[in-house]
């Protein structure tokens, strides 16, 4: 049932007065579109263009044949423009892949700044001072997958200074605290800082997954994040993605030499790359999963106006906080584009999005059983997770009625207020506007359309109309001209229909060139950036044995393509994830035959059916997907990949840590640690400088927490003497504020930013180290418990 308008008649009459009866007519439209319930209309405007595809379809081609020419041309060219963009985009990502994988991104930051190293305090925001918040959403995952995962980052050179995860759980997993407990006490010396935050289950206007977890978790980081976040960065992953240490210092470099105005409107989206579990997969989901990366990846190329991330990204916590989180409701099932297009709304279409060829490496979904029972439970896992993904199609009447609300009744909208908007610091053509570019609405509009729409369409008019229009030359034609008997008031086909679908097999048959390029650049990029890589840095570092399938391309790199490395030389990464799938030829190129059977039952079918749901609900059970077991290797075990996983978790850990004992000395050292960075880093701009060094600010600290801290000089681990060295060097040399020369924000944006974070939470902002682990706000074992 959709609600009655009910136009605020108070606010009419107030606003209305003084003005002429046009005006005052223009107003009253106004207030009365402003109430319509556009989220309940625009749901369901997907189902019920698709009702109307299969009715034109059927009767057009007979009753309207000029019509039905036009929209299969109109649709013919929406296809051919998607090709184009598609083998364009992949190919520069492979070509720009490369050239990331070989910049040394300190080192072009220095070049770039003049700096004389990451920690020089000339410049306004220092490399080394930059904060990666990374945020882990998970739901019944194996404790292995997960030290996976953890494993990884924590094999990045800069983790110990620079990282600060948190494993963010669900209070509906049982155990779930007691499992990131655990996983705290074998990690806490790996990070900067490792915490956890367990998402209440049943919260009034939330659906259960990844965006309600993530928004809770990101929350929870911000509150106890200070009253600055400029120097923060967010990056959301899934439970099983991973991601190479050049992934992070290019988030670095790219947030430090930007400018103070850009980084609060900043996010970052790599490319993916499914390269873990591919072999163990029905060939019809692996193709499918290789053409979802294809399609990330082709609105990623560096011109892009529009690009819209996928699964993992990153977000300056200035950002989330100003557009107030991640939504949790039924329309943000699709989280990461969800998140985009409220960031987009929010910045007036000014959201500044960089692409990190450093790609998220993802697991495909797996089913359950053996031999032919787990070939069909994986095709119908991966159906689910279609559907699921497709239901992300709310985000189309999202965007419609944040657009239509932009332009007539802007103040019901949460933008992001920016001071001196008039000064163009956004790298476009104009950052004064108040409503967005038309012309980046049209991208935009092209895009989501496109995802949502149109290509589904294309395929259900080619299809659809090949089987209502007799073709005597197809083996279709008894079918199709009995349907022509009953939907055609006369027994010819109009010339105009039969030269359309005469010509639009010739366009189609054209078009498998493009498409050939496109995978052939995908298999080079999957192999440069799945393998090649990893066994190039293993060479580097002494690791013999390692074959180099792509090597005698390695001479090419394209000239300023991505400037700024020295010599072809691949960068430190890090930890390989333990699984890897090479594509084997010339079997692997089967793959792609499967293509138009894997786009029918894993997209158009899955479109179909969640568009035609969301006539009756927007609501849908959220299931996990399953995730490949792995089986991890006892320390001393010849390595399966270039890189030797760590132990399995069990061989780690001796012995579970009691409830009981939630400050653990490390994650407590490394909190308080924070504590003195961000001190240093905030308000190292006093004139009197410490020489006392920061173990000896630590136990201070302590002493002023009481017995809300326990923590000595015997139980710092080397990593935190390190770290606490390093912060020594922080302390004495910074000199200048994070806020840069320009003063561009007022003093008081901090307060409404803190203001905006406590009415978003329900809750008042709570000081670091304060909070007790049994409120039902924050848990976390970097938190002190009285004793």
């Amino acid at each position: 049932m959709i609600p009655t308008i009910r136009p605020n008649v108070a606010y009419y009459n107030h606003n209305t007065a003084a003005l002429s009866p046009a005006a005052s007519l223009a107003e009253a439209v106004r207030v009365y579109l402003a109430a319509v319930p556009w989220k309940p209309l625009l749901q369901r405007v997907p189902g019920l263009l698709n009702i109307a595809l299969i009715l034109f379809c059927l009767y057009a081609p007979a009753n309207a044949p000029w019509a039905f020419a036009f929209y299969y041309s109109v649709l013919h060219a929406v296809f051919f423009a998607n090709v184009s963009r598609t083998v364009y985009g992949t190919y520069v990502a492979y070509t720009h892949s490369k050239a990331h994988s070989m910049t040394d991104w300190h080192a072009r930051y220095c070049r770039e700044i003049g700096a004389a190293d990451g920690s020089d305090t000339a410049h306004d925001l220092p490399f080394d001072q930059i904060m990666h918040i990374v945020i882990i959403p998970n739901y019944k995952e194996t404790m292995d997958t997960l030290c996976e995962t953890l494993d990884v980052l924590a094999s990045h050179r800069r983790a110990i200074t620079q990282y600060r995860v948190c494993l963010a759980m669900e209070e509906s997993e049982k155990g779930a605290s007691e499992k990131a407990l655990e996983l705290l006490q074998a990690y806490g010396d790996s990070f900067f800082e490792i915490t956890y935050t367990v998402h209440p289950a049943g919260r009034p206007g939330e659906i259960r997954g990844k965006s309600s977890n993530v928004a809770w978790a990101a929350t929870q980081m911000a509150m106890r994040g200070g009253a600055r976040h400029d120097h923060e960065i967010l990056t959301v992953m899934d439970a099983d993605t991973g991601f190479a240490e050049d992934y992070f210092t290019a988030l670095s470099y790219h947030y430090a030499v930007a400018s103070p105005e850009q980084r609060r409107i900043m996010m970052f989206a790599p490319s993916t790359v499914f390269d873990r579990n591919a072999k163990s997969v029905p060939s019809f989901v692996r193709v499918t999963d290789m053409y979802w990366s294809i399609g990330v990846i082709s609105n990623l190329y560096p011109t892009s106006p529009v690009k819209i991330p996928c699964s993992a990204y990153s977000v300056s916590m200035d950002l989330a906080i100003s557009v107030g989180f991640w939504d949790a409701g039924a329309e943000a099932i699709g989280e990461d584009m969800h998140m985009y297009l409220k960031c987009f709304f929010s910045t007036n279409g000014h959201v500044i999005v960089k692409t990190i060829f450093s790609p998220a490496s993802q697991c495909n979904i797996e089913g359950e059983g053996e031999g032919l029972a787990g070939y069909i439970s994986g095709m119908s896992a991966r159906y689910t997770q279609g559907k699921r993904h497709l239901w992300g199609t709310l985000d189309f009447g999202y965007s419609i009625r944040r657009t239509i609300l932009s332009y007539i009744a802007p103040e019901t909208q949460r933008t992001v207020q920016l001071k001196n908007a008039g000064v163009s610091k956004f790298g476009k053509e104009d950052a004064s506007a108040s409503t967005i570019n038309p012309k980046l609405l049209l991208v935009l509009a092209h895009r989501l359309l496109e995802c949502h729409l149109l290509m589904g369409q294309f395929l259900v008019l080619v299809a659809l109309g090949s089987l209502v229009v007799p073709d005597t030359n197809s083996f279709l034609h008894p079918v199709s001209s009995l349907i022509w008997s009953v939907v055609s008031p006369v027994a010819s086909v109009h010339p105009a229909v039969k030269f359309i679908i005469t010509a639009g097999f010739w366009f189609r048959l054209a078009c498998v060139l493009p498409s050939a390029a496109t995978f052939y650049f995908y298999e080079k990029y999957h192999q440069w950036v799945g393998f090649d890589r990893w066994n190039l840095q293993d060479r580097s570092e002494g690791i013999a044995g390692r074959r180099v399938d792509s090597g005698s391309d390695l001479s090419y790199i394209p000239a300023g393509v991505l400037p700024g490395y020295d010599q072809p030389k691949v960068q430190h990464l890090g930890l390989r994830p333990q699984l890897s799938s090479p594509r084997i030829y010339p079997w692997a190129v089967l793959d792609w035959i499967a293509t138009p059977f894997s786009g029918v039952f894993f997209f158009i079918a899955p479109q179909f059916v969640a568009q035609f749901s969301h006539l009756f609900t927007d609501q849908l059970d959220y299931k996990v997907a399953a995730k490949p077991i792995l089986n991890r290797l006892p320390a001393g075990s010849a390595p399966a990949v270039p890189s030797t996983p760590p132990p399995p978790y069990s061989e780690r850990v001796s012995e579970p840590m009691p409830l009981s004992i939630v400050s653990s000395t490390i994650p407590a050292a490394a909190s308080k640690l924070q504590h003195i960075h961000q001190h240093a880093h905030h308000h190292s701009n006093s004139s009197n400088s410490s020489n006392s060094s920061s173990a000896q600010a630590l136990l201070a600290k302590h002493h002023q927490l009481g017995s809300h801290a326990f923590v000595n000089m015997h139980q710092l681990t080397p990593a935190h003497l390190k770290l606490a060295a390093k912060l020594d060097e922080l302390e004495v040399k910074s000199n200048s504020s994070s806020r840069g020369d320009e003063g561009y924000f007022d003093e008081t944006d901090d307060a409404a930013s803190a203001a905006s974070l406590s009415f978003a939470t329900g809750m008042s902002h709570t000081p670091p180290l304060r909070a007790s682990l049994s409120t039902s706000s924050f848990s976390s074992a970097t938190v002190a418990v009285p004793v």
